[in-house]
């Protein structure tokens, strides 16, 4: 286990390629943190509490959809995700942190910028952007990184240079609270660093 080396609540979003590590790196964030905590794929559920954990089992690989799609369909699946991200915002993830709670989140919205396709958005790139930067900002997002080689030996849906190419758009995220951490060696030394960059007071 990660020693534990802070107690205060914090919204950490981690993003990167499938097969990057975020998974294993959120179960160990969880277990370094002293206090309660709570998990979200993509965006928090409204009928559900958060869950302590990631789930125990694997989720199947996420569709990347179609290259195209049409784009009015595409920008009301943006409205309401943008409705949706900041209702469980409110609703789940700020109430757990002001009482204290890790809450890690997986993608969040970053994922309308770098993976519009997995989300089925066909529209400019532009009003992903806005849309993203007009949300709830976490205290840390962490780009998590690892050679293509590796990642595609984790998770061989994408091919390699597919992998290189979502490894540097997540690189190239312009977001003020972005950190990039590799996932080459242990995942509990990747999640120390992270709890370690996380803002203190």
């Amino acid at each position: 286990m990660v020693e534990r080396v802070t107690s205060r609540g914090a919204f950490v979003v981690l993003v990167g390629p499938d097969g990057v590590g975020k998974t294993t790196v959120a179960r160990e964030l969880i277990a370094a943190f002293p206090g309660p905590t709570g998990y979200f794929h993509f965006r928090p559920s409204l009928r559900r509490p958060l869950p302590p954990a990631p789930p125990t089992w694997s989720a199947a690989p996420a569709d990347k959809g179609a290259a195209h799609g049409w784009r009015p369909v595409g920008w009301l699946r943006l409205a309401r995700s943008y409705v949706f991200f900041w209702a469980g915002y409110v609703w789940r993830v700020r109430p757990a942190v002001r009482r204290g709670a890790l809450v890690v989140g997986d993608r969040w919205a970053f994922g309308y910028v770098i993976q519009p396709r997995s989300v089925k958005f066909y529209g400019p790139g532009w009003l992903a952007r806005l849309a993203v930067r007009a949300l709830p900002q976490p205290d840390l997002v962490a780009n998590l990184r690892a050679p293509a080689a590796l990642v595609h030996a984790r998770k061989q849906e994408l091919t390699l240079d597919e992998i290189d190419s979502e490894l540097g758009a997540w690189s190239d995220l312009h977001i003020r609270a972005v950190m990039t951490f590799s996932t080459v060696g242990e995942p509990a030394a990747t999640a120390r660093q992270i709890l370690e960059s996380l803002p203190r007071g």
